[in-house]
């Protein structure tokens, strides 16, 4: 141990003094004992310097070794800040964790002092209120959101609910959820989170809802009228023929009860189903069985023109792809003024393939265009129903050409036609051997 180090150096110090002064004389006896302790001083001066040293340097330095009696001093102070090096490292890792998960939290988070300065913000805030690091931090949250609705909100004393409030960035408008939530030392969390697509689904089911409500009550007002007129008519009151009439009438309007109801479903099993198979599709074969279907569908009103491309196959599920192209030629049939002319192709492209059916029909409008594909969306409703059709086929159309690597495109202008084609993918074309 360091102080039996001392001990020997001051007896043999005081030793040898003592041999000197016996000896030599008194004086030279106390020179050497002053020169030993004044060593010794020294020397532990020395070492504490070392010491003193290592502690304002780096703390990574390696620290001295035998520094006398601060040899066990320096040892535990290493092991000390060893122990410390290691909970700022954890603390240092914590904290990282938990930034990175705030910043990958889908809900925007802003930090705030008292006076509503942002102080941080994650990657959801950021994008939700087009912030910028260099420009926002350290601005006041009240200059960024000037609403008044929020502006009142966030002089509240308590926010026990939250506020939604509708924000314009360029040329969107969007429905924000906020809330303040205090903490640490009376700081402040603004937590937002963008409601818009969750407002575009609950709009988009309202639609839906009103719109199969509309489809439906249609045929079952016709039925229950109906049921009403023969079930309450005298006995002979109507006669056999009117009787059959009513009954044709009646079978007509559940035929298309029935129709909207398989085109729902369709849709939904399209929707929740996996992906679409992968067997290969003769569609020269496909395309010869509809057009006997939808030449027979038009009776010899219109005139036919095709041009297919045989040996052009496809890959994907052969019952879904007979739907989609049978929608369009149907539509076709059912858009298009006696003696027009209907041009269906199915050809090869520089980077995949095209099936396109071209009408001489009445045409659409262009603000129309974009809609056509929503479900029970119609340009004219009483001319779609008496066509016979559900408001639902471009719908499916469209769904089938998603899970099949395809677009569905549509071109057209009033009273000049209309052209309706589904692009294919290359990785979707096989070629006949």
């Amino acid at each position: 141990m360091q102080w039996r180090k001392t001990l020997w150096w001051f007896v043999f110090s005081l030793i040898a003094a003592t041999a000197i002064y016996l000896v030599w004389g008194s004086n030279l006896g106390w020179i050497v004992m002053g020169i030993g302790f004044g060593g010794l001083t020294t020397w532990r001066r020395y070492q504490a310097a070392r010491v003193a040293t290592w502690l304002k340097s780096a703390r990574d330095q390696t620290p001295p070794e035998d520094v006398g009696p601060w040899t066990d001093v320096v040892r535990q102070l290493e092991h000390n800040l060893h122990l410390q090096n290691e909970l700022l490292a954890q603390a240092q890792e914590t904290s990282d964790a938990v930034m990175a998960a705030a910043q990958a939290l889908p809900v925007g988070v802003i930090a705030l002092d008292q006076s509503l300065s942002i102080i941080w913000f994650n990657k959801s805030a950021r994008q939700q209120l087009n912030l910028n690091e260099q420009a926002d931090l350290g601005s006041n949250l009240l200059h960024l959101i000037r609403q008044p609705e929020f502006l009142r909100y966030a002089r509240q004393r308590a926010w026990p609910d939250p506020i939604i409030i509708k924000t314009h960035q360029g040329n969107q408008d969007k429905l924000m959820m906020m809330q303040f939530v205090v903490y640490a030392r009376e700081q402040r969390l603004l937590i937002t989170r963008d409601l818009t697509q969750i407002d575009k689904l609950e709009t988009t089911r309202r639609d839906f809802v009103a719109n199969v409500s509309h489809e439906l009550r249609t045929p079952l007002t016709v039925l229950a009228g109906f049921v009403e007129t023969i079930s309450e008519a005298p006995a002979g009151a109507l006669t056999e023929e009117q009787t059959q009439h009513y009954f044709g009438l009646m079978r007509e309007q559940a035929k298309r009860m029935q129709s909207i109801v398989s085109d729902l479903l369709t849709l939904s099993n399209l929707e929740t189903s996996p992906e679409a198979e992968q067997v290969t599709v003769n569609v020269t074969e496909m395309l010869n069985g509809l057009r006997q279907q939808v030449e027979a569908l038009s009776a010899g009103r219109h005139q036919f023109e095709w041009d297919i491309e045989s040996g052009l196959n496809l890959l994907g599920a052969p019952s879904e792809l007979t739907s989609a192209f049978a929608n369009l030629l149907t539509n076709a049939v059912r858009y298009t003024p006696d003696k027009g002319t209907i041009y269906v192709k199915w050809m090869s492209e520089s980077d995949g393939a095209r099936f396109s059916v071209q009408d001489t029909g009445i045409g659409i409008a262009a603000e129309h265009i974009p809609r056509l594909s929503e479900r029970f969306y119609r340009v004219d409703r009483s001319r779609s129903r008496a066509a016979g059709g559900t408001g639902l086929g471009l719908a499916i159309t469209k769904h089938i050409a998603m899970r099949h690597d395809a677009e569905l495109q549509i071109q057209s202008r009033l009273q000049q036609g209309s052209t309706f084609s589904l692009v294919f993918a290359q990785s979707r074309l096989t070629r006949a051997t």
